[in-house]
């Protein structure tokens, strides 16, 4: 797998919905500051439905649910965006980052409750994935507002509505 390589499909339904530069610079972006700049792994990003996104939930979760956006990291050798070189690769994968699915009849549907609008809310929810990759997550106070506040630059950096994007974070309840 080549390095920096972003693949990014989108149902066709959603194509016309989605700005591709955006999404490809947001990932980017996301790579970059959630590693400090030393992440320049390959991932994948596939925006579907939600039925696709429940059924991906159930099988790896075990959460019969739609929910917005799923990561599946490659390897667990990321820990907030460090990652641990004594880590070996079991199936030579490296370079891969991992796999994110979103859902965009959930961007649609979050974009309306926290008054985002659907580019802004799929980059939230993307770069969110992206950190999630990175070993980031939200499983007490700290953690949440370290990745929420990594979002929120993700997010300042693409020239988003950052102020409108840290509000909405902070409505979510994760």
């Amino acid at each position: 797998m080549m390095k920096n390589n972003i693949y990014i499909d989108i149902d066709n339904e959603y194509k016309k919905n989605i700005d591709l530069e955006i999404l490809e610079l947001c990932a980017s972006q996301a790579r970059k500051i959630g590693s400090n700049s030393h992440c320049d792994d390959s991932l994948s990003i596939s925006i579907t439905n939600s039925e696709k996104l429940k059924t991906l939930n159930k099988k790896y979760l075990g959460e019969n649910k739609p929910t917005d956006v799923l990561s599946f990291p490659n390897k667990l050798d990321w820990e907030e965006g460090v990652r641990d070189i004594m880590s070996k690769d079991q199936f030579n994968n490296e370079n891969y980052l991992g796999d994110i699915f979103i859902s965009f009849e959930k961007i649609i549907e979050h974009s309306r409750l926290y008054k985002t609008g659907k580019t802004l809310e799929l980059n939230i929810i993307l770069a969110h994935g992206i950190l999630h990759l990175l070993g980031y997550d939200h499983y007490d106070d700290r953690s949440r507002i370290k990745i929420n506040d990594l979002t929120v630059d993700i997010i300042k950096n693409l020239n988003l509505d950052y102020k409108k994007a840290k509000i909405s974070l902070e409505l979510r309840n994760e």
